[in-house]
């Protein structure tokens, strides 16, 4: 499709016949006296065409006109002289997708114009995963429709400008447009750091198994809409279950109501789940380790194995039992699945074997001596380890099990489990969090960077957490394909800036079509996306 425009061709030599020579203003113009005639009044007269404009030192720079009169062909293309090429087409399809899901109108409308430069820095990490301080780098690369580069100095003072009381203003308004009034999961994650001066940075139970101090992330994340809604931080020595109530104390700020929350088994504890029960419904699951367990389990744990119990998901079976031992109605769903069984299985006779040999060459394993018999009865003092298989055999008894705590009681127990599975969505997110989102440490140095880091990281978590739900089935199909190398296919969609000030962008892939199309977005779409952000009409070759 080829656009119309004025090119300025190379000049020529002034035809010698036929023509004449007019000023206009400060111009001189050449036009081609055609076939003569009389007007209405009688006099002599002739058709007469523009051809170009006449140079001053009498060559003529032609129009379309003259290659038509004088060479009796189309004018040669013109010259293109480019001036750059940048990128396009991964930062559009994650500008598009805040316009669409109403993340850049919250921004807007809390942050003023500085929403925009927001979104910026949280396109650039979702994309990049670097540093903030190359944004004005990428910036140059990019096609954006911006005019002010983010340079290392306006970052900081970005991050600076993110205050709490404005956070917990676009938490409430996000929330608000994500209309969550089903499901949400909550879970926390540690992000360690290297600074000193950080109040929230202590050491505590690190998930990561590093040997360094923490800050501890808690995380809403609606089941509906598969986003993340809300996250807050707190001290890395606190444990989960201990925060649980404080975290809870935010929705009614947030204008969270009437939703049901979905948490794993690290939250459960009395004073946890009566707290909860009174506030909120809530899904929990109950480690098999709890005394609760083991009794339910020894009582329904031969009968829920049974066929007519099968749930129909995943190979589990599932029964839900009354529960009254608390001052609040409840139920518990207990499972049972011969592939969590084996799984489970051959985890822990690995770990047995690595115990044995470790507590036979004298190390200290806590978590291990009471699955062993250990004594120092020889000489040399070398201990002496035998297994405990009465204390094995327990284990491995309650092994294929799995429970939760419900006060939503008029779920199944195939209902629960569908709900308890989208969980894990809140867990890919906190691994993409620390490994693409430049979150797997806190290398700034003081709380408000940090915190504003946070922010950012948030907002970009939400665009990457998007894509990856469009894309999930087309990135898990024949030939498995990455994030990093969706957002490498999209980056090869470029522009061309060319003297004339022309665009060109070149043909989309097959696999960029199939791409975009996950978005509703086709070829039309981006080109009209590129005479926005340029302000001229692109041009095109088909």
């Amino acid at each position: 499709m080829r656009a119309k425009h004025k090119h300025d061709y190379e000049a020529v030599p002034l035809p010698s016949s036929n023509i004449s020579v007019r000023k206009v203003g400060k111009y001189r113009y050449a036009y081609h006296i055609g076939k003569g005639y009389r007007n209405a009044k009688g006099q002599p007269s002739s058709e007469q065409t523009g051809i170009g404009k006449v140079t001053e030192d009498g060559r003529l720079i032609p129009n379309d006109n003259y290659y038509a009169i004088f060479e009796n062909r189309l004018p040669p293309a013109p010259r293109l002289e480019i001036d750059s090429i940048v990128n396009f087409g991964d930062f559009f399809l994650m500008d598009r997708i805040a316009k669409d899901i109403g993340l850049s109108r919250v921004l807007s409308n809390v942050y003023g114009s500085m929403g925009d430069e927001i979104l910026m820095l949280a396109i650039y990490m979702a994309l990049t995963g670097q540093a903030l301080y190359r944004c004005d780098g990428w910036q140059r690369e990019t096609l954006t429709g911006r005019d002010g580069k983010l340079s290392s100095q306006r970052c900081s003072r970005v991050l600076k400008s993110l205050d709490e009381p404005r956070r917990m203003e676009f938490f409430r308004a996000w929330a608000s447009a994500r209309q969550q009034h089903e499901y949400l999961a909550y879970d926390v994650t540690s992000v360690s750091s290297y600074s000193r001066g950080n109040e929230l940075v202590e050491h505590g139970y690190n998930r990561d198994g590093e040997e360094m101090a923490q800050v501890n992330l808690g995380m809403y994340y609606g089941e509906e809409s598969g986003l993340p809604i809300f996250y807050c931080t707190y001290k890395g020595s606190i444990v989960d279950k201990s925060h649980l109530p404080y975290m809870m104390q935010y929705n009614e700020r947030l204008g969270i109501k009437e939703v049901c929350f979905v948490m794993d088994r690290g939250f459960f504890s009395e004073r946890n789940i009566k707290w909860m029960a009174h506030k909120h419904r809530f899904i929990m699951g109950i480690s098999n380790s709890l005394r609760l367990s083991k009794d339910i389990i020894s009582k329904y744990g031969n009968e829920v194995i049974s066929s007519r119990y099968d749930i129909g998901l995943s190979g589990a079976n599932g029964m839900s039992i009354e529960d009254s031992r608390y001052d609040f109605r409840s139920k518990i769903h207990l499972f049972y699945s011969l592939d969590k069984l084996s799984d489970e299985g051959r985890i822990f006779k690995e770990k047995l074997a690595k115990w044995e040999e470790d507590l036979r060459n004298g190390k200290s394993i806590n978590v291990a001596e009471e699955y062993f018999h250990i004594s120092y009865g020889n000489e040399t003092g070398t201990p002496v380890v035998t297994r405990n298989h009465a204390a094995i055999d327990e284990k491995l008894r309650n092994m294929g099990y799995f429970l939760m705590l419900t006060t939503d009681l008029k779920k199944t127990p195939s209902e629960v489990l569908q709900i308890y599975r989208k969980k894990d969505l809140i867990e890919k997110s906190f691994d993409e969090l620390k490994n693409d989102l430049d979150m797997k440490r806190l290398r700034v140095h003081s709380d408000v960077a940090a915190s504003g880091k946070m922010f950012i990281s948030f907002i970009g978590l939400i665009l990457r957490t998007y894509v990856h739900q469009k894309l999930q089935e087309y990135m898990d199909s024949k030939r498995p394909i990455s994030m990093a190398q969706i957002f490498d296919e999209l980056r090869m969609i470029k522009t061309v800036k060319t003297k004339g000030g022309m665009w060109l962008h070149n043909p989309l892939t097959k696999r960029q079509r199939i791409i975009l199309e996950q978005f509703d977005i086709t070829e039309e779409c981006i080109t009209t996306a590129l005479n926005k952000y340029t302000g001229i009409n692109p041009f095109f070759e088909e």
